[in-house]
Order: structure tokens, then sequence, then C-alpha cells
């Protein structure tokens, strides 16, 4: 009766110890009557042996899971849904196992040869600290393939959706109070169902009625949906009729911007309040962004509504930007049980190898300790950047891990140990960069909510010398290399540096490196 993602799961299990140590598991439908002496069953999911133990999988997070070794013939994987099962595997084979998903494609899978498998027979009951954890930019089968084994599961819609609550091709004629009053008391109706620059008026009788049968009628269509969206429509344009601005604080946000979140919170709040009273599993995801990036100043939003935060949190290596970060969030945790943040750690956008390994594990701890529980990050993955991503994904699952273990782990098993040294001291060079140094660079902004990932004047504080010395170290990287994989993974990294060179040797107008006429170092000759 297992589900296709329990029965991917076990193939996985199955797959990888065959890769490691040659041994066959059969797949069985359920527990076998009778098995060979010294035999052991592996269950996977919650079969009827599972759930004649009892285990309260029900307690965890639709994530977690338990791996349990009940006897000398019993080891249980599972957990209260199929990720917990499938996550359930992909811990059994990193703890036990030892693979690896280090990047992605073949080359990024790394898993070591073992003549045995030992597990203890020991407890282990592991779920989420931050329960929806997604990153958006991810490239095709592989990187999204990669993303899972790292336990990637984004589990709350929050991006703009009020105007597929209230198209105006539904509404704009027959009910035009649902939509704003701009300026001069005029009420604007939209031209069509895709224009942004709009948002419901929040005091409008019927709004919330309309809101709650629009959800309903989802829920009911899709059950398996976690979440709604009640994020505002994109730029701008709240309604400025009296009801609406009489439950307006007043004044500007910290943006500059006209505070409006009293009356939009207190109108998800109403809405939410009745679809929870059918649906009270389902979460609502809303963006703390533009004229509602401040928390309420009266209004406590409903626990089950989660106010993504926007913004670039590498900008908290400037200690003001962090403190006052650090203070937002906290003043939104006082009006909000629940939190998301939203980041932007490009990625690709970026010609350099953008990295802050350790402020990326002081930024998760403070937000586990202050309410927030649901990660979305802009990333469009550079892969260049190795271990960046790989990082992130393990410390939003548990951002008590030691971020040097991590780092030191994904470097020995990307190249071997020969090669670890070479490859940390290039990416500690690149997060000194990044961390200390471009904080005196011209490009850095301490204004708006993200680093100018468009413009590229960082490429002027880079110097020919650490140019060199880069090249240096992955070329060592690459010659101490001593497996197919490891010198595939030494060739990506080294490949993306060609990129980085080329781009600042362009910008400081500077003559190209010339190509080398034969392979590069540790490659093969084709």
């Amino acid at each position: 009766r297992a589900d296709a993602q329990t029965r991917q799961a076990a193939d996985l299990l199955a797959r990888c110890i065959r890769e490691s140590s040659g041994a066959e598991l059969p797949i069985r439908e359920d527990s076998p009557t009778n098995r060979a002496v010294g035999s052991v069953s592996i269950h996977v999911g919650t079969d009827t042996y599972v759930q004649s133990l009892n285990l309260n999988l029900n307690s965890l997070d639709g994530d977690g899971f338990v791996i349990r070794g009940v006897d000398a013939t019993n080891l249980i994987i599972a957990g209260a849904t199929a990720f917990g099962a499938e996550f359930g595997v992909d811990e059994f084979l990193e703890r036990y196992v030892g693979v690896r998903w280090l990047l992605p494609g073949a080359a990024g899978e790394d898993i070591p040869a073992r003549e045995t498998i030992d597990i203890p027979l020991e407890d282990v009951r592991s779920e989420p600290v931050f329960f929806s954890r997604l990153f958006s930019g991810l490239n095709g089968d592989a990187d999204l393939t990669w993303a899972r084994r790292n336990r990637m599961h984004g589990r709350v819609e929050f991006h703009h959706n009020l105007l597929r609550i209230f198209p105006p091709s539904k509404y704009g004629q027959t009910h035009p109070e649902f939509y704003p009053v701009r300026w001069f008391g005029m009420r604007y109706i939209p031209t069509n169902d895709s224009t942004h620059g709009w948002q419901p008026c929040f005091s409008a009788t019927g709004t919330v009625e309309v809101a709650i049968q629009t959800i309903g009628r989802f829920f009911d269509e899709h059950p398996e949906a976690t979440s709604y969206s009640l994020g505002v429509t994109d730029s701008g344009g709240h309604c400025r009729c009296a009801p609406c601005q009489a439950k307006d604080p007043g004044g500007n946000n910290f943006l500059g911007l006209r505070d409006v979140s009293d009356r939009y919170f207190e109108w998800c709040n109403n809405v939410v309040a009745h679809v929870l009273k059918k649906y009270p599993d389902k979460y609502f995801g809303v963006l703390a962004y533009s004229e509602v990036a401040a928390p309420p100043s009266r209004v406590k939003v409903n626990p089950r509504i989660i106010p993504f935060m926007t913004y670039d949190r590498m900008k908290w290596i400037d200690p003001a930007l962090r403190a006052e970060g650090e203070q937002l969030t906290k003043d939104w945790h006082r009006m909000s049980p629940m939190l998301g943040w939203y980041d932007y750690i490009y990625g690709s956008f970026y010609r350099l190898p953008r990295v802050w390994f350790h402020q990326m594990a002081d930024y998760y701890r403070f937000a586990r300790d202050n309410g927030v529980r649901a990660m979305y990050a802009e990333a469009y993955p550079n892969w260049g950047e190795g271990p960046k991503f790989y990082v992130s994904l393990k410390l939003q699952w548990d951002p008590s891990q030691d971020v040097n273990a991590l780092l030191n782990d994904w470097y020995t098993r990307a190249v071997g140990q020969e090669a670890s040294a070479d490859l940390a001291a290039y990416y500690a060079h690149w997060e000194d960069f990044w961390t200390r140094r471009i904080l005196q660079s011209k490009w850095f902004s301490r204004r708006g909510q993200y680093l100018r990932f468009k413009e590229t004047a960082y490429l002027g504080d880079v110097t020919p010398g650490e140019l060199a010395e880069s090249r240096t170290l992955l070329e060592n990287v690459v010659s101490k290399c001593r497996t197919d994989k490891q010198k595939a993974r030494a060739q990506i990294l080294l490949r993306a540096f060609d990129d980085y060179e080329a781009a600042v040797l362009d910008y400081q107008g500077l003559p190209p490196r010339a190509a080398k006429k034969g392979p590069a170092a540790g490659e093969p000759a084709k």
C-alpha cells in the first residue's frame, strides 16, 4: 500500500547500498513471515509492523522521521508522511553508509565503498527547525534532485496572490467596491487580470466572504496542499478610502512607504479564522513587503499566518544593519507567533564566488531563536560556489550544526583528503572578501532590501595577486585529486573560476589570461 514517494525512497536505499557494498537488497511488499536466519528487515515507511509499535509518528513534523534499530533483525525508517520516510532514508544513507550529495548530477553524488555496513541499535528522531525550506532558480532535474536529497521542501505559498482572489474580469463590473479608491477619491478598476499596482479595498463588504469561498474551493480541490497565499499584489496601490485609512497608524514605515499593515492583517485574520474552521492544519503565507513590511501596531497576527520578511541578510556583515534587522525580527515576532524569512543568496548573478558560511550560520541560529520557522531564498545557484547551498540546506534543517565540520566534510568528500586543504583555503579567501573587505567597497550599499547584484563594481576590488593565488589553489586541487569523480568536481570549480577571472580582467581593462595549449592541471588529455 505504499505510495510512489515511499517506494522511490526504498529504491534509493537499495541502489546506494548496492553501489557501496555490492549487496542486493530485495524489496518486499510487507514484512516477510519467514526469512533466512540472521537476515535483517529494513522497514521503510509505515507498514503493518511499524504501525504495531506505536512510535507516535504523528507528533513529528511532516518532514520528520524516526530511524530505530528495534532489535538485531528489524530496523525502521519512517515518518508521519512520505516526506518523513524519504528524508529518513537520506539520513540513513548519510549517517551509516556515508553517502553525500555534494553537487547536482552524477559527479556530485559520493558513495564510498564499504564491505560491511554497521547499524547501531539506536533511536534517531529528527525534524527540521525550519519546517519549510525552498530555493528558487534551480535549473532542471539534476538541481532539483540534489536539493531534495539535501532535504529541501517548500511548504508555504506566500507570493503575490490577491489579484487572483479578486480578478477584475470577474468582479470589476459586478463589485467595483472591491477595488481601491485612488487619487481624488476616484475608484480604480484594473483593466485586466495581469495588472499589478493595486490592492483590494480591505474595508469593502464582501471581500472577506469572497476570499473564504475562493480558498475553501481551492482546498476542496487540492486537499494535499499545505498552504495558501494571501500575498499582496505587487507594486503597491493600496486603497485611500476613509474606512481603510482610519485603520492605519498614520505615517510611513521604515522603508519610507505608507504603513498599511494593520488594515491588511486585520483582513487576513478575518479570512483565516473562518477557513481554519474547516481546514485547521493549513498555513497562510504573506509577504512582509513594501507597504506591509512593518509589523502591525495593534493587530496580533493569527498563528497560522506566516509573514515572510524580505532582506539580503549577507548585509548583516554590517553591525548596524544586523542590529536593525534583528530588532525588526523581534518586533515582528511580538505581533506574529510564526515568521518566514525571504533571502537573496544569489548565486549566478555574481561574478565571484559570493560565500559567507559562518555569517549564514549565525543568522540561521538567530532566526531559530526568534520565531522564524520558514525559509525561502532566491538562489539561482552558481556551482562554482561549491559548498554554499549545501551548507545552507544543512543548517536550515539544524542550525546548531558546526559549520566548520560541514565545510571540512564537504571539502574532503568532494576532492579527497590530500586536496581538501587547498580547496578550504580557496573558499576561506573569498569568504573573507565578502564578509570583511567588501564593507570598504564603494559597491556595498547600506540602503535597500538587497545588495546591488546587477552592478559589478566589486570586481574593481579584486587584485591580480589574489586571482593568481586562487588559480594556483584550484590547480593544486585538481592535481591532487585521486579519483575520476574527485577530478570531475574539481574541474567544475576550476572552470567556474575561469569565468570569475575573465570577468575581473574584463572589468579592470586588463588583457585576458592566455589559454593553456594543453589540458588543465590534472586533467587527462583527450
